[in-house]
C-alpha cells in the first residue's frame, strides 16, 4: 500500500461542523489529585464546582500497583453518589500511566505495556469510569524533522505505519481479553516530539478503522498538543476548518474527552508544555470553537493546566476556577456580541435557560399560551406569594390548600411544589418534604432555594451521600451561599472527611464570618486534621458570636488538651461543669486534669461523674487508671490504690463489656 493513499482513503464526508445557539456552559473538568485515596479527587471537584475530573487510578510512573481495595471501591462509589453524578459517569476521565507504549517495536516492552494498560482498563470497569485516555505511543524508528511546517500534509511513514499497525493489534487482543467491559479508550492527540505518534488526526483514524471493535476506541483532543504540532486555529475561519478536518478524518461524534490546555510553544513548536488559558499560543478563536462546537458540547473539558499558587488569597490560589473564568469569557465573546445585535434589532430579551427554568426568550410571561409550563400566570403569582405569606406567618394548612390549587391548574410549576416543600420542612416531615423538592428541582434545576430544600430534607433523613450532591447543586445556582457551604461541611463532617469539610467550612466562614456555626463547623475539621491551635482560634471566634453550650466548651477542652494548653483545658472544664452538670462534663474535667498531672483532683472529678450515673463506664474508667497510675508509682505496694483499679475497671466492663484496651490493661496488670 502506498503511504498517500493510506492516508487520503482515512477522510470520509465531514459533516457540518455546527456552533452552540446556546451559552449554556461546557462540562469543565480538572486533572485532580488522588493523593489520600481518589474518592479525594471527586469530592475536590464538587468543592470547585466542576461538572466532570479526571485522574490517575494509580501511581502514572510505575510498572507495578497493588490492586485496588474493597474499601477504595467503596469510598469511590460512595463520592460517586455524592456529587450526584451516579446517573452520568461520562463525567469521569481516567489517564493511563505514561509508561505504556503500545507501538514499541520491541516485543517485551510491548508486552509489559499491554499489561499495564490492561490493568488500567480493569481499574476503570471496577470504579465505573466511562473514559480512559491513552497516549498512541511512539514507534522509536526514524524521527521526523522537528519543525517541518509540512509534515501533517506529508504521508505517513513507514515507521509510522508500522507503529500504528502494533497499537491496532494490542487493542484487539485487550478488546478480546475484556469482553463486555464499558470503557472506552481514548487515544490523544499529540505534539509529535520525537517519535510518538497521534500529531496527526489521520493516525487516529487509522487506528480506529482497523481495530475490530471501533466502539470501544474514542479520541481525546488536547488544544495546547494539536496547535504544537502544526494545526492552526488562529482566526475563527481556521479553526473551523481543522474542525472540519477533524470531522472528516474521525468524525466529531468519535471525540470522548477534551483537554483544554494553552501552549508555551508556538504553532508547529513540537512542544508539550501546558499554559494557562490565556498565557499561551493557542489563543481565543482556538478555545471558542472547541467550546462553542455542538458535537463536543457533552464531552467532558478537562485542564491540565498548571497549579502552582499564589501568595494571594484562596481565590486566586485555585487556578483552575481561574482558568475556567477566562474560558468562559472566550467562550461567550461572540456569542453575547451576537445578542447584543439581537436585541437591538428585535427588541427582545434574548439568552440561554440554561436549567430549563424562567422566561423564554422574545415570550411575556403575562401570556399563558406563549409562556413555558414553568412560568406562572399573574394569578397563579399571587396565589403563591399568598401562599408564601402563610407559611411565614405558621398557617401550614392555609399554604398547602394554596399551593395545592396552583398544582390542580399547572402541575408543571416548580415554585409550588418547593413551597410544599418548605411548608412539610417546617413541620419536622422530612420524609413528605423531600419528594416535593425532587419534582422542583426536576422541573428547574436552577431553582435555589428548592436544591438548597432538597438538600436539607435529604441530610435530616440521614441520606447524607445524597444531600452532598443536591447542594452542589444548589452551589451551581448560587455559589456565595454561606448556609449551603456550612451545610456541606456538615454532611463531610457526618461523612468522616474533615480536609473536604475544611474546605467547605473554610468558605462559609469566608462568606459570613458571623456564623458561629460555620466557625464550630471548621473547627471541628481542623481539630480532625490534627490542627488543635487553629481549631481552638475557631472555637474561640464561635464562642463569641454563640451562647455558650455543653458542646462547644466540650470541643475547647478536647482541643486545648490537644494543643498541650491544660491550664487552659482545665479552666474551661470547670466552665462546662457549671454550665451543665452531668457524668459527661465531670469525666471531661476528670481527663483533663489528668493530662495536666493534677491526679487527685483527676479522681474527685471522676468519682463525681459515676455519683451522677453509677452505670457511665468512660468515668469508671477514668477512676480505673488513676488508681492504676497510684499502684505503679508506689512500686506496686499500695494495695488500697490496685483495690480501687480493680473495682472500677470491672464497674466500667460490666457497663460495656466490649473494650479491649480495659481487658488487656485489666489483664496485664493481673487486677
Amino acid at each position: 500500500m502506498q503511504a498517500r493513499a493510506w492516508c487520503d482513503a482515512k477522510r470520509r464526508e465531514p459533516n457540518r461542523v455546527k456552533q452552540k445557539s446556546t451559552s449554556c456552559r461546557p462540562r469543565y473538568g480538572s486533572h485532580l489529585s488522588v493523593a489520600g485515596g481518589g474518592h479525594h479527587a471527586l469530592h475536590e471537584a464538587v468543592r470547585l464546582g466542576l461538572g466532570s475530573v479526571q485522574v490517575f487510578t494509580k501511581n502514572q510512573r510505575q510498572w507495578s500497583t497493588p490492586p485496588l481495595r474493597e474499601e477504595q471501591l467503596q469510598l469511590w462509589r460512595e463520592a460517586v453518589v455524592a456529587t450526584g453524578w451516579s446517573d452520568s459517569p461520562q463525567r469521569i476521565v481516567s489517564h493511563n500511566s505514561y509508561l505504556v507504549n503500545l507501538a514499541s517495536p520491541d516485543t517485551d516492552a510491548r508486552a509489559r505495556s499491554l499489561a499495564l494498560q490492561r490493568d488500567e482498563l480493569e481499574r476503570c470497569e471496577a470504579l465505573g469510569i466511562a473514559w480512559c485516555v491513552m497516549h498512541p505511543g511512539a514507534h522509536l524508528g526514524m524521527a521526523r524533522k522537528p519543525n517541518d511546517p509540512n509534515r501533517l500534509r506529508e504521508p505517513a511513514s513507514d515507521d509510522e505505519i508500522a507503529g500504528l499497525d502494533r497499537i491496532v493489534t494490542a487493542l484487539d487482543q485487550l478488546h478480546k481479553e475484556l469482553a463486555g467491559f464499558k470503557v472506552i479508550t481514548c487515544l490523544e492527540t499529540t505534539t509529535g516530539s520525537g517519535t510518538n505518534l497521534g500529531y496527526d488526526f489521520a493516525h487516529l483514524a487509522h487506528i480506529r478503522a482497523r481495530v475490530r471493535a471501533p466502539e470501544r476506541v474514542g479520541i481525546c483532543v488536547d488544544t495546547c498538543h494539536i496547535v504544537a504540532a502544526g494545526y492552526d486555529l488562529s482566526t475563527a475561519k481556521k479553526a473551523r476548518a481543522v474542525l472540519s478536518e477533524l470531522d472528516a478524518m474521525c468524525g466529531l461524534d468519535a471525540v470522548r474527552v477534551v483537554h483544554l490546555n494553552d501552549s508555551v510553544g508556538s504553532m508547529g513548536s513540537r512542544k508539550d508544555r501546558h499554559a494557562h488559558i490565556g498565557d499561551g499560543c493557542c489563543g481565543t478563536t482556538c478555545f471558542h470553537a472547541i467550546l462553542n462546537c455542538e458535537e463536543l458540547r457533552d464531552a467532558p473539558m478537562i485542564l491540565e493546566t498548571p497549579k502552582e499558587e499564589s501568595t494571594h488569597d484562596r481565590q486566586e490560589q485555585e487556578w483552575d476556577l481561574v482558568n475556567i473564568k477566562r474560558l468562559e469569557v472566550m467562550r461567550t465573546l461572540t456569542t453575547l456580541v451576537l445578542a447584543a445585535v439581537v436585541t437591538v434589532m428585535t427588541g427582545a430579551g434574548v439568552g440561554c435557560q440554561a436549567f430549563g427554568g424562567g422566561q423564554r426568550a422574545g415570550q411575556p410571561s403575562t401570556s399563558r399560551s406563549k409562556a413555558t409550563p414553568l412560568d406562572p400566570t399573574p394569578t397563579e403569582q399571587t396565589k403563591l406569594e399568598a401562599a408564601t405569606a402563610f407559611r411565614k406567618a405558621g398557617d401550614h394548612e392555609a399554604a398547602l390548600a394554596l399551593f395545592q390549587e396552583v398544582l390542580d391548574k399547572n402541575p408543571l410549576l416548580p415554585d409550588a411544589y418547593g413551597g410544599i416543600g418548605d411548608v412539610r420542612f417546617a413541620q419536622g416531615r422530612f420524609a413528605d418534604a423531600e419528594p416535593n423538592y425532587k419534582r422542583a428541582v426536576t422541573l428547574d434545576p436552577a431553582d435555589f432555594q428548592a436544591q438548597y430544600g432538597h438538600g436539607r430534607s435529604l441530610q435530616m433523613l440521614g441520606r447524607t451521600a445524597e444531600s452532598i450532591g443536591a447542594y452542589q447543586r444548589a452551589l451551581v445556582a448560587n455559589p456565595s451561599s454561606a448556609e449551603v457551604n456550612l451545610n456541606m461541611a456538615t454532611a463531610f463532617l457526618s461523612l468522616g472527611d474533615a480536609r473536604v469539610a475544611a474546605q467547605f467550612a473554610e468558605r462559609a466562614v469566608q462568606l459570613d464570618p458571623r456564623s458561629g456555626a460555620a466557625h464550630v463547623n471548621l473547627g471541628v475539621a481542623y481539630e480532625r486534621l490534627a490542627r488543635p491551635a487553629d481549631a481552638i482560634m475557631q472555637y474561640q471566634a464561635a464562642a463569641e458570636l454563640l451562647p455558650q453550650t455543653p458542646q462547644l466548651l466540650t470541643n475547647m477542652v478536647n482541643a486545648y488538651v490537644a494543643d498541650g494548653r491544660y491550664p487552659e483545658a482545665v479552666n474551661t472544664a470547670i466552665a462546662l461543669t457549671r454550665l451543665a452538670s452531668g457524668p459527661e462534663t465531670y469525666e471531661r474535667l476528670g481527663w483533663a486534669e489528668f493530662r495536666a498531672g493534677n491526679y487527685d483532683s483527676s479522681s474527685v472529678a471522676y468519682r463525681q461523674a459515676v455519683v451522677l450515673d453509677p452505670n457511665y463506664w468512660p468515668a469508671w474508667n477514668g477512676i480505673g487508671v488513676n488508681a492504676l497510675n497510684r499502684w505503679l508509682l508506689s512500686e506496686k505496694k499500695d494495695s488500697v490504690a490496685a483495690s480501687e483499679a480493680r473495682r472500677a475497671f470491672r464497674a466500667s466492663m460490666q457497663s460495656n463489656p466490649n473494650q479491649p484496651k480495659v481487658l488487656k490493661l485489666y489483664t496485664t496488670y493481673g487486677l
